[in-house]
């Protein structure tokens, strides 16, 4: 059960090169880095976050906060986060994340 409907997390997309579009967003837009290396990068943009991912590390996505328990199937990213990906009907994928603040463990059984 939810505690409270998902919210928009974060939109990724695909670049090649990660340091080159984090400096073009934050010179277009005045971004806010959040995070970035030679893998991926987050920024932040009026309170909306875009991350940077490349092509062969993880698909391009739209994120939602879950506010409900993790579940057992649920997958760790390197920032401590807990995932799971999805495809909605037309093929897009969906990524449901968990923050470790709001649920530091899955339930496993």
């Amino acid at each position: 059960m939810e505690l409270r409907p998902p919210c928009l997390d974060h939109i990724a997309i695909v670049v090649t090169d990660i340091a080159r579009a984090v400096a073009w967003y934050i010179d277009t837009y005045d971004a806010l880095e959040i995070f970035s290396d030679d893998t991926w990068g987050m920024i932040e943009i009026n309170r909306i976050k875009i991350a940077f991912v490349l092509e062969d590390s993880h698909p391009p996505h739209i994120a939602f906060t879950q506010f409900s328990k993790v579940p057992p199937e649920a997958k760790r990213h390197r920032d401590g986060s807990w995932y799971i990906y999805d495809r909605d009907p037309d093929g897009n994928v969906i990524e449901r994340i968990w923050w470790p603040s709001d649920f530091p463990e899955p339930e496993k059984t």
